[in-house]
């Protein structure tokens, strides 16, 4: 029987490698001569095109027997390092509109009242007064130079999804990806005190990242250079959300609503020398969160939880104006967050500006 002759095949690699190789050539006569120019328009041309591509993945990899569905941005060409595409469909470069954030309507005067007492909680076995600290408010005002300080002890802490931010948690309810972690709502915070003159550090940082523990240790060195830094800081907050567990094994969600918009509620937690840990200023933060909170709860009724006394320290024995703030939960939403977030920051400009 007469043998037919076996037909090439055609190589998917032949091409992509000759021209990789006259590519090099072509590179370092381009480069001689000047003309830099004309070679990156060919690279365009090159990276645009699909079939290119899928040679010199094939090149790189070896042929497989499906063809690979290639997408070849042009921008490839210009030797720019694409950044992997958001997990949301805002970024940093395209905020949610402003209104999302926007605090409801107050009449004039709102943040001048107080409410007639203010709950507190805790078992640390302290003594304190909360009527005496209405009637003799430790009073913080704006000065010059930086005036507010804020860090995330545990930055990666984030919030359940909604449709307008999404991520995948490297832990449960945690990423160390700032667009959708408490450090995001540090950054509205810090908007919000500019926006109204008052300037504020803003440290990014993550201490609770790589390493959970030890994080107050790494915060509290920050916190140290800051100051010395910047003498003029009288407020420190560690802002944070909180994580309260269901029975079903869900998330608790701390809703509070006013004209029709979500907001996550919030808690001041203070910290007190019941621990054995030296803190001498304790029950002026006590003062400053209750006197606060008296104000909030007035102008915003069911916004606060009771203000949160603590044995452990959490680094406010520094300055006087200094507390954690718990936005929220991570059965909220980072929407909710953001939206009081901004509120209190401009609540606590009016403070300051007053």
């Amino acid at each position: 029987m007469k043998k037919r002759p076996v037909r090439g095949t055609r190589n998917p690699i032949a091409l992509p490698a000759f021209l990789c190789i006259l590519l090099a050539v072509l590179l370092l006569g381009l480069h001689c001569l000047g003309g830099e120019p004309a070679f990156e328009a060919l690279l365009t041309r090159l990276a645009t095109s699909e079939r290119f591509v899928a040679g010199a993945l094939s090149l790189e990899l070896g042929p497989s027997g499906q063809s690979p569905v290639v997408h070849a941005p042009a921008a490839a060409a210009s030797g720019l390092a694409l950044p992997p595409e958001p997990e949301a469909p805002h970024t940093a470069d395209e905020p949610v509109s402003e209104s999302a954030f926007a605090a409801p309507a107050l009449p004039a005067g709102s943040f001048d009242r107080k409410a007639e007492t203010v709950e507190v909680s805790g078992t640390t076995g302290l003594s304190f007064d909360v009527q005496e600290m209405l009637r003799d408010p430790l009073e913080l005002r704006k000065t010059d130079g930086p005036q507010v300080l804020i860090v995330h002890t545990h930055g990666s802490e984030a919030y359940t999804n909604d449709q307008t931010y999404q991520y995948t948690s490297e832990e449960r309810y945690r990423t160390t990806d700032t667009r959708f972690n408490v450090v995001q709502v540090g950054d509205r915070l810090t908007e919000v005190l500019e926006e109204n003159g008052i300037q504020t550090i803003h440290c990014r940082t993550m201490f609770d990242s790589p390493a959970y523990n030890g994080s107050y240790g790494r915060s509290l060195e920050e916190i140290e250079r800051q100051l010395e830094a910047h003498p003029s800081i009288q407020i420190v907050i560690d802002l944070h959300r909180d994580d309260i567990s269901l029975e079903n094994g869900g998330k608790m969600s701390l809703d509070w609503q006013s004209d029709g918009q979500e907001y996550a509620r919030m808690m001041f937690v203070i910290g007190s020398d019941a621990s054995g840990l030296r803190h001498d200023n304790w029950e002026q933060n006590l003062n400053w969160a209750v006197n606060l909170q008296a104000k909030l709860d007035a102008a915003y009724p069911g916004l606060m939880r009771a203000v949160n006394l603590r044995k452990q320290r959490f680094n406010q024995h520094l300055r006087p104006g200094s507390m954690i703030i718990e936005c929220g939960a991570s059965g909220n939403t980072l929407t909710q967050a953001l939206r009081s977030i901004a509120l209190f920051g401009n609540f606590l400009a009016a403070e300051l500006n007053a």
